[in-house]
């Protein structure tokens, strides 16, 4: 994904969309999104950033890249790239006309949500029967059915271990799995194990440090199977050999309290009220980005007349080096020719004492 920010100022940031794209992204479309591409952004809008990645987490800023039109060509293709981001493509030049925009966005709603995509029933999508079992058949009692709710006091703090209960209703022996989409957010033991006929038994989830933030967008997956044949082996083992078809799923969402409310809903206020008070903000800021940006511009103005002084001096200097290095050469021309004069009266007079009888 693109964004051109080419020309853009803080009045052209709608911050009610980029946030619904944010939980479009991550609710219904996560692990999509390879790089979100920021073409040519002013540095008037780098306070609007600081406040926009708050919103997302440590992989969603890496995937975030701000590049120009000779960097944009390390991520798209030349011929994919309309002629103004620096591209051959003209099928993707054309813009959208500033009325039809107009009208797009005064028809334009927002709603968000902070639950998970809605799940299809068997009544609408005959693909999930055949795909997962019917809960009302699967031979595990699982609590809680729905819902995983972890308690914390801080957003970075551990979770209480919450856990979840399975009762082999079967006269058989019933193996488990229990799988999630971070592993690396919780704490689970044991993941597979071997429920006997009437026992029940109870998986530990512990939510790590530092991830309650994101922890509404994790799911579990309970998978189990019967056995009906005593089995005493390696149930990791077996798991691996387990048909597809024969695998009864159940699934759970997670949800976090915090101090006895939704964390979610906490996140969401400390976002709209930082988001509010940099907009009210943002005027200021501007302001003083543009002061700062005009100062700037006046000491790389006086840089550039001192450096055309500093250079105009070098030249005179080097003027008057060369005329006095002429004048010198002069001098000592004239100098050696009075000498030559001198050298050349003086040989005759000897001569002709030399040539005079001695008496």
């Amino acid at each position: 994904m693109l964004f051109n920010m080419s020309g853009c100022g803080l009045s052209n940031i709608d911050y009610d969309f980029i946030k619904y794209l944010i939980s479009l992204l991550t609710e219904y479309y996560p692990d999509i999104l390879d790089n979100l591409l920021v073409f040519e952004m002013p540095r008037l809008l780098s306070a609007a950033w600081t406040i926009i990645k708050n919103m997302l987490d440590e992989d969603s800023r890496d995937a975030i890249k701000f590049v120009n039109k000779s960097e944009v060509l390390e991520y798209v293709e030349k011929d994919q790239l309309p002629i103004s981001l620096g591209g051959t493509n003209e099928a993707a030049a054309t813009n959208v006309m500033e009325n039809d925009f107009q009208s797009l966005a005064d028809k334009k709603q927002v709603t968000f949500t902070q639950q998970s995509p809605p799940r299809r029933t068997a009544s609408t999508t005959s693909t999930d029967s055949k795909s997962s079992p019917d809960k009302s058949m699967s031979p595990l009692q699982i609590s809680p059915q729905e819902t995983l709710t972890f308690s914390v006091h801080q957003s970075n703090s551990e979770s209480l271990p919450q856990a979840i209960k399975m009762t082999n209703n079967r006269d058989v022996q019933v193996a488990y799995k229990v799988k999630t989409t971070a592993p690396e957010h919780y704490r689970v033991k044991p993941t597979v194990g071997l429920i006997e006929p009437g026992q029940e038994v109870e998986v530990s989830v512990q939510l790590t440090p530092g991830s309650a933030v994101t922890a509404s967008r994790d799911r579990f997956l309970v998978q189990c199977v019967p056995i009906t044949a005593p089995f005493k082996g390696d149930i990791t083992e077996y798991w691996r050999s387990v048909e597809q078809g024969k695998v009864t799923e159940h699934r759970l969402r997670c949800k976090v309290i915090m101090n006895g409310s939704p964390i979610e809903e906490k996140v969401d206020h400390l976002m709209n009220s930082s988001m509010h008070a940099a907009v009210q903000a943002a005027p200021n800021v501007a302001d003083r980005l543009l002061a700062i940006e005009n100062k700037l511009k006046s000491i790389e103005q006086k840089a550039e007349a001192t450096h055309r002084q500093t250079r105009n001096t070098l030249l005179i200097i080097q003027i008057f080096l060369v005329v006095s290095l002429v004048y010198i050469s002069y001098l000592l021309y004239q100098e050696y020719n009075l000498l030559q004069e001198s050298i050349a009266t003086e040989e005759p007079a000897v001569q002709s004492e030399q040539m005079k009888p001695e008496l």
